[in-house]
């Protein structure tokens, strides 16, 4: 693939990820963004062949921002709690600030959670991920001392991000100014529950 043609495709690819974050990824056309990019449909069908494998590359992309915007900057602070709430911070700006329509992973997930198939499939592998490095995070910090021994890493991620999600409806759907609050608050409570 010559650079101008990665150029191109990855530039098509933002565009489409912060659309799909405001409308969701069913409702995203090669119409519509060949429209926004002032590409022809058939030229920019050209580069992902199907509309599946469009919507799979954006949520790859948003995987990838997420981890660049969310974990790879909390690894910047000490391991253990303080990373935890990095974790946590770096979050409320990723849902509040980096896409117009807010989370486009949790978009998905409610997109997808009913709908059999391979995106469906795909959204699940990525939440796993996701998951599974909160947990590895939540492990650490047992290991720091900073959270009991015996404590259920599995159960702790559970709360945490169901606290992710509720800040994520409450801050963009009800509009409720306190959600940063609410969340930082949540947070707290369960980091201390579980020292």
């Amino acid at each position: 693939m010559t650079k101008a043609i990665s150029q191109t495709k990855e530039k098509i690819l933002e565009v489409a990820l912060d659309l799909s974050s405001r409308w969701g990824l069913v409702n995203l056309s090669i119409g519509e963004l060949a429209k926004v990019v002032g590409m022809s449909k058939s030229g920019l069908f050209g580069h992902f062949k199907s509309k599946e494998s469009l919507q799979k590359m954006v949520l790859d992309l948003a995987s990838m921002n997420f981890v660049q915007t969310v974990i790879k900057p909390s690894t910047k602070e000490s391991r253990g709690v303080p990373r935890l709430n990095a974790i946590v911070e770096n979050w409320i700006t990723w849902s509040t600030d980096k896409h117009q329509g807010g989370c486009p992973i949790v978009t998905a997930i409610i997109e997808f959670d009913d709908r059999p198939g391979s995106l469906r499939d795909h959204v699940k592998i990525l939440q796993k991920e996701m998951l599974n490095g909160f947990n590895k995070a939540v492990s650490i910090a047992v290991d720091e001392g900073h959270f009991k021994e015996d404590l259920d890493t599995d159960q702790f991620v559970y709360e945490l991000y169901s606290y992710m999600i509720g800040f994520h409806i409450f801050a963009r759907l009800m509009n409720q100014e306190k959600a940063k609050t609410k969340l930082r608050k949540s947070f707290r409570d369960l980091v201390a529950r579980n020292a």
